[in-house]
């Protein structure tokens, strides 16, 4: 058994929670109003998670492909991700890290934190449930094959079936089984929380989507996708 397995049966509830979310399984059952998904794509917008791993490329171990990997990843989200057609609709404002909701904004942190304070393994801990979409819907996509999805949740899903994200589940696994390998037990046993809260915290950003709530404490006008811009502070430059 791998570290890998030892995390999955650790976190096996949150898991299964995340793969069958109810905002996931409407998506393949072609379910999923426009507006939950549009929720998603808002939230997933700010790309500050594109760049924190940069402060972890120390950390990476020679033989491990992950900081290559992440500059691409960078690159893609910075052009070539479908969420960023969004930005069309949501305005600029929707790619600053003021844009996020207070679970998105919650797991931002958790991965802000974790990079700086925690080793490769436990990085790779953090992060593996967001570098499992080539698995959860990816894989799952090609096998059922759902029909007559709106046009921008098909493309959202098939980007997932790119090998270049099979390549960055992987070299996270790589990181967090070698690091499980040779690890105390308590530092072992770190990982495994990490990946659980990890899993928490995604499942948290699909609660608000499915929910369409999320507010900010104090928010003044109703709440939409995005959190709401205070008047005549919003200024592109400054962002």
């Amino acid at each position: 058994m791998v570290f890998l397995d030892e995390c999955m049966d650790f976190a096996d509830s949150a898991w299964v929670a995340f793969e069958h979310h109810p905002w996931i399984e409407a998506l393949f059952n072609n379910t999923l109003n426009d507006e939950q998904f549009e929720y998603w794509l808002a939230q997933d917008l700010p790309y500050l998670g594109q760049h924190i791993t940069e402060v972890a490329y120390p950390k990476v171990p020679p033989g491990n492909p992950l900081i290559e990997l992440e500059k691409e990843y960078s690159r893609r989200s910075d052009d070539g991700r479908v969420e960023l057609k969004l930005l069309e609709k949501v305005g600029p404002f929707g790619s600053s890290r003021w844009a996020a909701r207070p679970r998105r904004d919650a797991f931002l942190n958790f991965w802000v934190r974790t990079v700086h304070e925690g080793s490769f393994g436990d990085i790779c801990a953090a992060l593996y449930v967001c570098y499992s979409f080539d698995k959860t819907f990816g894989e799952r996509y090609e096998q059922e094959k759902p029909t007559d999805l709106p046009e921008l949740q098909k493309e959202w899903v098939e980007q997932w079936i790119d090998p270049f994200y099979v390549k960055l589940r992987l070299a996270t696994e790589q990181g967090l089984n070698e690091a499980g390998a040779h690890s105390t037990p308590y530092q072992r046993e770190t990982m495994k929380w990490l990946f659980l809260r990890g899993i928490q915290y995604q499942i948290g950003t699909f609660d608000a989507a499915w929910e369409l709530s999320d507010p900010w404490p104090g928010e003044s006008a109703p709440q939409g996708v995005l959190s709401n811009i205070p008047d005549g502070l919003y200024d592109t430059g400054a962002l």
